[in-house]
């Protein structure tokens, strides 16, 4: 038992290292951009959708509470409560910006990414 143990010990500490990740894309309002989202996919063809012109129309505003990071693939990652928290004191210290390029390290569980550090990306 102690073997299977001490056996298993070093590939759960790997796992829970390689879980956490870099992320780099637009920093959006997650209901705003859900809700351009939804409207869009309803008779749209993929390839009509701009997601740049989303990205632009729901770039963080003072009013934002919630918000996701989109990456150039497309995947929409939303922020946990810190992240959204981290995310907003970053958009009042740098100020209006579209897009609103981020680079965010942190873990992903479900479709949540559990901000550990966010910054303008460079």
């Amino acid at each position: 038992m102690k073997l299977t143990w001490l056996l298993t010990l070093p590939v759960a500490l790997a796992s829970q290292q390689c879980s956490a990740a870099n992320w780099t894309g637009a920093l959006v309002g997650s209901e705003c951009y859900a809700e351009l989202q939804r409207n869009t996919k309803h008779g749209s063809h993929p390839g009509t959708v701009d997601n740049n012109r989303s990205i632009r129309y729901c770039a963080p505003s003072e009013k934002m509470k919630s918000f996701s990071i989109v990456q150039r693939s497309g995947e929409i990652l939303t922020l946990d409560s810190d992240g959204n928290d981290k995310a907003r004191e970053l958009f009042l210290k740098v100020g209006k910006k579209s897009p609103y390029m981020v680079n965010v390290t942190g873990e992903v569980t479900q479709d949540t990414l559990k901000v550990g550090t966010i910054s303008i990306a460079k």
